[in-house]
């Protein structure tokens, strides 16, 4: 390549159109030329790094790079293997259970049946009746329903219960 054929070519090599024998020849005058060398970095510094030949590689330092990134792969692969896999599904369950647990506490927290109050047991004698086992007639209010509670004084083991709701009765 002549010196002005190459300020020519200037351009076209920093824009990266060349094509390969046209960019080796390009590189070539300018390893060999030192004034067109000069003018090259004067117009791009750059091109102090296009004028160095690039040493051939040294095949044993390659296997030996090539030997080193294989043994780092294996290794990252043996510890991915070896960790502990993640259990998403196991995550998600532990929240429906915490969203279940909460939804019965707050139902139960909220819950509009009260306790039956102290005051609403009272006992029952029916008056002109033959005597029958000691009866306690508990009201349960907000319910709509009446327990009654059948037991006898010897037999404390044995009761009865009735559920009775009001308006069926006559």
């Amino acid at each position: 390549m002549q010196c002005s054929e190459f300020h020519d070519t200037l351009e076209q090599y920093l824009d990266d159109v060349l094509d390969e024998s046209r960019r080796e020849s390009f590189r070539g005058h300018l390893r060999a030329c030192p004034e067109c060398r000069s003018w090259a970095i004067g117009v791009e510094p750059t091109m102090v790094f296009a004028a160095v030949e690039a040493p051939a590689p040294n095949p044993d330092r390659v296997a030996a790079c090539t030997a080193s990134v294989m043994a780092q792969i294996r290794q990252q692969r043996l510890a991915r293997d070896l960790r502990p896999r993640r259990r998403r599904w196991l995550a998600a369950a532990a929240a429906v259970l915490a969203a279940v647990v909460g939804g019965v506490g707050w139902w139960v927290a909220h819950d509009d049946r009260s306790p039956v109050p102290a005051a609403a047991v009272e006992a029952f004698d029916p008056s002109g009746q033959p005597p029958l086992p000691p009866r306690v007639q508990v009201n349960m209010p907000g319910e709509g329903v009446r327990v009654y509670q059948f037991a006898d004084d010897e037999d404390h083991d044995t009761a009865m219960y009735y559920i009775v709701n009001p308006a069926l009765e006559s």
